[in-house]
């Protein structure tokens, strides 16, 4: 099998039993010419160390091993006789579909699980990925559906997305691959207590792209690519911050948690001279407020005080700092900024003057987690909001503890949410008309351009889940990417694009930044 139906396998190993029923033989019903240069597409983008062939995992508690050949009707397979017995003996809860072709359901099976690559409410059939980047699509939709003898139309039991990069289809499809083993536990989960999601499967059935089709899509990667390089050397954000008062609006599942005045009545926070841009505002508990500023002389960012009497620098190293979150226990605040390229996240205490390192945050794993978010419940339980920076921002993960400083468990729900539009945190966790949001990032076009807010209808040690509420995007700027409200006065963050020759060699200056300091245990 594929690696990452492999790596999905490995997932449910502690907790199933398997009986495996290997088909030995699905016949090809390829057109060589017709669909050509799709297939030379395939061979040059789809494979990858994801679509790599390799043994079942070891580890698996397999009861049986049953080797068949699947009758042929047509298009369609059939399971022989023997298979359905097999399955009739071992009685398994469900089945989970790996190749083969189409195949027409047997009456007396369990459910059939079948992952399918692209969103069915709009894109069923194949090739995975390809129609989406054609119609120029920011993602990619990943569902776990159970078979019927309708093409990618059964019922949905796990949903995720991601990202749908305009420039390479190959990094679509690895990004894609590696998300899906995350569904398969959940989907299981939900099949067996006969539970689905509310997400119909009436798209287009769409089938493999002729030569002239395929050629228009290589005609528009090559276009991404050139706009790409493009903004890479000459085109770079412009952070700013302001803040602003607003009005409580009531809760409202229709519109977002916060309303912004126009910019008229924005107070713009003056940037010091010696960074390049400011970001990531969040209130602190002395006045005034924190955010990252980024160094001109190495690119990397630092975390600043900024208040009436001027600016102090709280956090800084040779490592990047970034997202300068707090929270409040026993009347003592505390800083958790993101450190991911160099550190899994540390506490910060927050004292006259700056910031002393209190310790690690306890992980039961000590992964680097991109925009750290602690919140803390009536009830007393901290929950940890962030993502994994070997996954990146797309895969929102939840780790709770009793204790600040106790150790932080995942959650069993995690991970939360998987997509490009709003798995990023992008503020403290809001309370507005007694109900609670969480605030992510849409990442599905330009990185920090716009916020969705999910409202958290249950948060426990066993349970979570939300809904989105609402969506912000500013008109005539980009953003905002972090937005904090506290007491009717917000704090937000906006970008300009720039034409500049030398934006090209600071990205080039940044990386080498970045890697200096990923070989270098900094100083705090």
């Amino acid at each position: 099998m594929s690696r990452w139906q492999a790596q999905a396998l490995s997932t449910i190993a502690d907790s199933a039993e398997f009986l495996v029923l290997n088909c030995s033989k699905t016949p090809s019903r390829r057109q060589p010419v017709k669909h050509a240069l799709y297939y030379a597409l395939n061979l040059i983008c789809l494979k990858s160390p994801w679509t790599r062939q390799v043994p079942v995992p070891l580890g698996l508690a397999i009861r049986n091993v049953v080797d068949f050949e699947a009758e042929v009707e047509g298009a369609w397979q059939r399971l022989p006789h023997h298979v359905l017995g097999q399955i009739k003996r071992h009685g398994p809860d469900c089945l989970i579909k790996f190749g083969m072709g189409l195949l027409r359901m047997p009456s007396s099976a369990p459910p059939i699980l079948s992952y399918h690559h692209g969103d069915p409410r709009s894109f069923r059939g194949r090739p995975a990925g390809f129609y989406e980047l054609l119609s120029a699509r920011p993602a990619i939709g990943q569902v776990i559906q159970t078979l019927t003898d309708r093409l990618d139309a059964g019922t949905i039991v796990a949903f995720a997305e991601t990202k749908a990069y305009a420039h390479s289809y190959k990094r679509t499809m690895m990004e894609a691959f590696s998300r899906s083993p995350l569904l398969l536990k959940s989907a299981i989960e939900m099949c067996v207590a006969n539970k689905l999601l509310p997400l119909e499967p009436t798209g287009k059935n769409y089938t493999l792209p002729r030569n002239s089709v395929v050629l228009k899509f290589a005609a528009g990667l090559l276009a991404a690519k050139i706009r790409r390089l493009f903004y890479g050397l000459f085109i770079e954000k412009q952070w700013e911050v302001a803040e602003a008062e607003v009005d409580a609006k009531p809760a409202d599942k229709e519109t977002f948690p916060v309303g912004l005045p126009e910019r008229s009545k924005w107070t713009i926070v003056q940037r010091p001279s010696r960074y390049r841009f400011v970001a990531d505002p969040f209130p602190h508990p002395a006045g005034g407020l924190l955010v990252e500023a980024l160094r001109r002389s190495d690119e990397q960012g630092e975390i600043l005080h900024i208040d009436a009497s001027g600016e102090r620098t709280i956090c800084t190293g040779p490592g990047h700092f970034s997202y300068p979150a707090t929270i409040e226990v026993d009347d003592r605040h505390y800083l958790i900024p993101e450190i991911a390229e160099w550190s899994s996240p540390r506490l910060y205490a927050l004292e006259t003057g700056g910031a002393k390192k209190a310790v690690s945050l306890n992980l039961s794993t000590s992964w680097r987690i991109l925009d750290p978010t602690l919140y803390r419940a009536e009830a007393g339980l901290f929950s940890l909001f962030g993502n994994r920076a070997d996954e990146g921002p797309d895969v929102l993960r939840l780790w709770t503890s009793p204790d600040l400083f106790g150790q932080f468990e995942e959650h069993p729900a995690s991970p939360i949410r998987i997509s490009p539009l709003g798995s990023r945190m992008a503020g403290s966790v809001l309370r507005s008309g007694g109900t609670l949001y969480r605030l992510g990032q849409d990442c599905s076009r330009g990185y920090g351009d716009g916020l969705i807010a999910f409202s958290i209808e249950r948060l426990t040690t066993t349970e979570y889940s939300e809904a989105e509420a609402g969506r912000l995007k500013f008109a005539d700027l980009n953003g905002p990417h972090t937005l904090n409200c506290e007491g009717g006065h917000c704090l937000f963050d906006f970008y300009t694009e720039q034409v500049s020759a030398l934006a090209g060699a600071r990205r080039i200056r940044a990386l080498i930044s970045k890697r200096r300091a990923r070989r270098t245990v900094p100083t705090t």
